[in-house]
């Protein structure tokens, strides 16, 4: 991260303002989605989490008429080769299980039906054109530009993925550098290269730039808490 910050949860998670609103979730999903179809986990990632995971909640309100519990995209991380005993974590005071140590990315991670992943794939080439991402001061492997699918490079889904793209498509080594300034967009393989959910405090969060309002923030109560330090605080935490 481009810079530290000691916070109390509590206060970290706090808004400036509550003029944000969620969509109604649509009635019907679009004709080309068909919600009895084999659902796909995938993930998507491009610098800071919290403003993708917004993006991609609000897809899935709109696209497929979901609410509350029925949302699946999560903050997570990616793309790295180690746990720390299946464990994998926000930076943190402690050192336990460090994202960036480990290697992975921040993403964010999602299940949706297969018919519905170009219109996913088409919301990702909005959020990260040319696999570039908004919040460019944010350095560093955390935030490179990354996207996951069952049998990565070489998965059907490749197809769609390259329909709308603005970036070269190139196979993820896992614990790879920054993209920035590459023109480039990794993808990894998520059998190989799996998302690890974020701790529950990183879920559904304002991004540094945008407040998304009460009602998205409400939606924190269905994500898990993790056994990572932040989820179980004792004292000063990292935050970018």
């Amino acid at each position: 991260a481009s810079s530290i910050v000691l916070l109390l949860p509590s206060l970290f998670l706090s808004g400036c303002a509550d003029t944000a609103v969620l969509p109604t979730p649509c009635a019907h999903p679009d004709a080309s989605i068909h919600s009895d179809d084999p659902q796909v986990t995938v993930y998507f990632g491009c610098g800071c989490f919290w403003h993708v995971q917004h993006e991609f909640v609000v897809e899935e309100i709109t696209k497929l008429c979901r609410s509350g519990s029925d949302l699946t995209a999560r903050t997570a991380y990616a793309g790295g080769t180690k746990t720390e005993e299946g464990l994998v974590c926000y930076h943190n005071a402690m050192g336990k299980a460090d994202y960036g140590q480990l290697g992975h990315s921040e993403v964010v991670s999602m299940t949706l039906p297969v018919s519905a992943f170009s219109s996913f794939a088409k919301k990702f080439w909005e959020i990260c054109p040319k696999g570039v991402r908004r919040d460019v001061q944010d350095v560093g492997g955390e935030y490179r530009s990354v996207v996951g699918l069952p049998g990565g490079i070489h998965s059907p889904l490749m197809a769609q993925l390259r329909a709308d793209a603005t970036a070269k498509l190139v196979a993820g080594a896992g614990n790879d550098a920054d993209t920035l300034g590459s023109d480039t967009v990794l993808v990894y393989d998520t059998d190989e290269f799996p998302a690890h959910e974020a701790e529950k405090y990183h879920q559904f969060h304002d991004d540094m730039l945008d407040q998304y309002g009460s009602a998205y923030h409400a939606l924190r109560q269905f994500a898990p808490s993790t056994q990572c330090p932040g989820d179980h605080f004792t004292g000063p935490f990292f935050a970018s």
